[in-house]
């Protein structure tokens, strides 16, 4: 693929022009527009707002007193901690102020830039850069937050050029998420999850006692018991490998991106309680924002947007035309 990278012009700082030199250094050049669907900008207009109303939620959940007790644990603070109550108010002002840029879509890209600074303190200081403990299944809530403010980053960058081989950005957020759902499969091969399959249900079962999710999780549950939950941990972490195989590569998204997307939302509407556990409508943990497996979801939609599965079935039809 021939260089798509061009010297900065019109006062462009010259720092963006390294980024994009590393970026390329890197193979990272842009998508392969042989292989993505016909896209404008316009067609992630509606992926931007959702993302903007999950980062409004974010923000009022963290004002709540359910948050700050998860936070001071986090932080090994008291909860009368002056210091605790304006990080929790400084955080959530940052957090509004970008939300309310995505969804005004003015100042996007730097509010951006705002946001993977903000997703990647809380990662460091409140989720101590991911879950390393035997039953972990995830780097941590704060990253998927980044890939999507990349999203955000390459997909403003088509108002002004549409041409997807020279977008650097998305072929960084697609990369990057692949290597999150390949972080994501080992620790799904790791022996405590294939051999606790169960418990992360049972677990979460425990947390919607007496709601319809509990029915639907237990739904899950029994479809798991009747085919063996060791070979269900393993078709799990599999399919995870597959999907990270398919994002890094950029190929077969068409097929693998809906199947990851599917895999989210089963994930986060049984293992993660939709997104909860939930007191007064928000979550009860430290940073937990909306939950992983739900800005998962998010990503796929800038996935399959720009490699859009329907493309396979007008390609059928021609053919059978």
């Amino acid at each position: 693929m021939k260089s798509a990278i061009k010297k900065p012009v019109g006062g462009a700082p010259a720092s963006e022009g390294r980024f994009r030199r590393a970026l390329a250094a890197l193979g990272m050049e842009g998508e392969d527009s042989t292989r993505t669907s016909s896209v404008s900008y316009a067609s992630f207009k509606w992926i931007q707002i959702l993302f903007g109303i999950v980062l409004i939620y974010d923000a009022w959940t963290s004002l709540s007193w359910q948050h700050k007790v998860a936070s001071a644990q986090a932080l090994g603070l008291p909860t009368s901690s002056p210091v605790l109550h304006l990080l929790v108010i400084v955080l959530a002002f940052v957090e509004l102020a970008v939300a309310l840029s995505i969804m005004s879509n003015r100042g996007v890209v730097p509010m951006s830039w705002v946001g993977i600074c903000y997703a990647g303190f809380v990662w460091i200081v409140f989720q101590h850069g991911g879950d390393f403990g035997q039953d972990g299944t995830d780097p941590g809530v704060a990253l998927p937050y980044v890939v999507v403010f990349a999203f955000l980053i390459g997909v403003q960058r088509l108002r002004t050029d549409p041409d997807v081989s020279k977008n650097e950005m998305l072929t960084l957020a697609r990369n990057g998420f692949g290597l999150l759902w390949g972080y994501d499969a080992l620790l799904k091969f790791q022996p405590y999850f294939l051999n606790h399959f169960t418990d992360f249900l049972t677990s979460a079962q425990a947390d919607m006692k007496g709601t319809l999710a509990a029915s639907y999780d237990q739904l899950f549950l029994g479809v798991t018991n009747a085919m063996g939950p060791h070979l269900v941990a393993v078709l799990v972490a599999l399919t995870e490998a597959l999907v990270a195989a398919s994002l890094i590569s950029g190929r077969g998204l068409r097929i693998m991106a809906p199947v990851g997307f599917l895999l989210s939302f089963a994930i986060w509407s049984t293992a993660e309680t939709w997104g909860g556990p939930y007191s007064m409508g928000v979550s009860a943990e430290a940073a937990q924002l909306f939950g992983a497996a739900t800005i998962y979801m998010i990503a796929f939609f800038y996935i399959m947007t720009l490699y859009n599965p329907l493309d396979l079935l007008r390609t059928r039809s021609r053919v059978l035309g």
